[in-house]
């Protein structure tokens, strides 16, 4: 065989056939997600196609759980003036970890959806607990209001602004308890599974804590799960 034919038949280079490969793979992962997109933001058509214990949320009432981290934004005193007690705020475990009026959260919500199903304007009662070494515990009371917005139809996935405005307590181990004001704002993201199971995660969430003179900027990053009935 000439050696012009061998050339043309043979196959191509190692060097361009390892090329070739990584555009493959990027190509068929691009397709792959693609298809994926559009099979969870498809019509109707493509709903029945979807997990049925993804399907969305029929039970208007919520009860849930949560914990996670309240870090401070600012480094310097927390409750300033007569209120500020050095023991507490001196750790340097607790500034340098936490911040400023940061503590470990353990939250509870109930509420209820004005449309009697999962999905749209909701009111509830949020009960939180703060915990930190050296004694401390703070609680927090609020009513809250919260919006959930379905982001796929026939899908339990939803994204939840809310803000909440009530009570805060603050107290420590020899310290009489300091009483305040709380406010949080932030969005929550829901899953409902098999029309009964919650899992969530508010993650942006702020929350203020106020009171004569201080003001106590934090930001939340809660997680948790419930049930709906």
């Amino acid at each position: 065989m000439p050696l012009a034919a061998l050339a043309a038949t043979s196959p191509p280079p190692l060097s361009r056939r390892l090329r070739r490969r990584p555009s493959a793979r990027i190509a068929r992962a691009l397709g792959l997600a693609s298809a994926l997109a559009l099979g969870l933001v498809g019509g109707d058509a493509a709903a029945g196609d979807r997990p049925a214990a993804l399907r969305e949320g029929t039970r208007p009432i919520y009860l849930q759980v949560g914990v996670g981290p309240s870090f401070g934004i600012s480094r310097g005193q927390c409750y300033q003036g007569s209120y500020y007690i050095g023991p507490l705020f001196d750790d340097p475990l607790f500034r340098g970890a936490w911040g400023c009026g940061g503590a470990f959260k353990v939250s509870q919500e109930i509420g209820v959806h004005f449309s009697g199903r999962a999905r749209g304007p909701a009111l509830g009662l949020l009960a939180q607990e703060e915990l930190l070494g050296r004694g401390y515990f703070g609680l927090v009371l609020a009513p809250k209001f919260s919006w959930d917005i379905q982001v796929v139809k026939g899908l339990g996935f939803y994204i939840s602004p809310n803000v909440a405005l009530g009570y805060h307590l603050a107290a420590w181990r020899g310290y009489r308890g300091i009483h305040g004001a709380d406010i949080q704002a932030g969005v929550t993201s829901k899953l409902v599974v098999n029309d009964r199971l919650l899992i969530w995660a508010a993650i942006p969430h702020f929350d203020v804590v106020l009171g004569p003179r201080y003001l106590i900027p934090r930001y939340d990053l809660m997680v948790g799960a419930g049930v709906t009935f």
